[in-house]
């Protein structure tokens, strides 16, 4: 029984790791064909080309692509590469073993050139480019909670971000003021267990 399971798991397994196509692509829908699937404009997040059968614009060009041109430096000082090959891509870096820079442009599935330009060192690896995303602005009210965070840290005020009952006059851990609950007497006194505290 044992062998059975083991032999039925491993047939499933190879079954379900076997890939539709070489190209790793899905096909033009259901009922759809190439030429119509391309005039519809994209089937599962791909442009499809009618000439192609259903397959990336750029496909082919990238499968025959040739190196035209290629440069390739290292020394002691630092390196230089670049190239380009005949289906677009162009690429290009310099350096030494602490800082680099460099780029590199190549045409999507949409037909747009993507450029990226980069650097990399101590500061981390940084990229640029107009299809990138940026990070929003830092918010105003953050920039000020820093600077105020500055001002108080060159002032000897330390902020650990703990709570710390003996600042806020509470003697010891569970312990009570003159008959007061844990927390203020202000916020006691005008809890309302429907809206809250009110202040």
């Amino acid at each position: 029984m044992n062998k059975l399971i083991l032999a039925t798991t491993i047939v499933t397994m190879v079954a379900a790791a076997q890939l539709p196509s070489a190209t790793y692509l899905p096909g033009a829908a259901p009922g759809l064909t190439a030429g119509a699937a391309g005039a519809a404009g994209a089937v599962n997040g791909n442009r499809l080309d009618a000439a192609e059968g259903g397959a990336r614009p750029q496909q082919a060009a990238d499968r025959s692509a040739a190196i035209l041109k290629m440069t390739n430096e290292a020394g002691e000082t630092g390196f230089q590469y670049s190239y380009e090959t005949s289906n677009g891509i162009q690429a290009e870096e310099s350096g030494t073993a602490a800082q680099t820079q460099g780029g590199f442009s190549y045409t999507g599935d949409d037909g747009d050139v993507y450029t990226v330009t980069f650097t990399a060192g101590e500061g981390g690896f940084r990229a640029q480019g107009a299809h990138l995303p940026v990070a929003p602005p830092t918010p105003v009210e953050i920039l000020l909670a820093l600077k105020q965070n500055e001002q108080d840290e060159a002032a000897g005020i330390f902020d650990d971000g703990l709570y710390h009952p003996e600042k806020h006059g509470i003697e010891g851990k569970g312990q009570s003021g003159a008959g007061q609950a844990f927390g203020s007497a202000t916020h006691q006194e005008n809890y309302n267990s429907n809206s809250g505290y009110s202040y």
